[in-house]
């Protein structure tokens, strides 16, 4: 793992159920952004890795088919897994900890608020989020090419955004902090 990971791509909004593998992955709505993989998150993407090498194993020592799309979350032969699955399995969570539902995009929203009030940095929030600035300069009724300017001026370093991912991750963990 050379600490960092791609959102480079998703799943189509409405793959077929018939195809294990996606072919023609989707654009990612807002840019394609590479952020660091901090001390904190590190143990959950070898987890990840370890599972699946263990579950592909498994399933062609059996004779079965694994399905290997490259993908961070997947079903146990490889295969993807709808996005409505991801989002029962966060309510399901939700309710074992007793915690009052929410949505598990609405999470983004929180994390968002928090990173720029521990860090004060709203560009750099943003680019790891993903964000346009075009959309909130529209909104804001500031310019619609907030984006473009911005960059011009602004190239946010893998560092700035290890920094503010782990400023938050540290806040959110205090006892795995250094």
């Amino acid at each position: 793992m050379n600490g960092t990971f791609g959102v480079i791509e998703q799943l189509p909004f409405k793959p077929s159920k018939s195809e294990p593998i996606i072919k023609k992955m989707a654009e990612v709505k807002s840019s394609e952004r590479y952020l660091p993989i901090t001390d904190i998150t590190r143990p959950f993407f070898e987890r990840q890795k370890d599972q699946q090498v263990r579950q592909r194993t498994s399933i062609i020592t059996a004779g079965g088919t694994y399905y290997d799309g490259d993908l961070v979350v997947c079903n146990s032969d490889g295969s993807w897994k709808p996005r409505g699955r991801v989002s029962a399995d966060f309510g399901q969570l939700l309710r074992h900890l007793e915690l009052r539902h929410i949505r598990f995009h609405d999470s983004r929203h929180s994390i968002a608020t928090n990173m720029h009030e521990l860090t004060g940095d709203f560009y750099t929030v943003g680019q790891c989020l993903g964000h346009s600035l075009k959309g909130v300069g529209i909104q804001l009724n500031i310019s619609n090419n907030l984006d473009s300017v911005t960059a011009q001026y602004v190239d946010v370093r893998l560092e700035r955004k290890r920094f503010v991912l782990e400023t938050y991750h540290n806040a959110v963990f205090p006892s795995t902090a250094e």
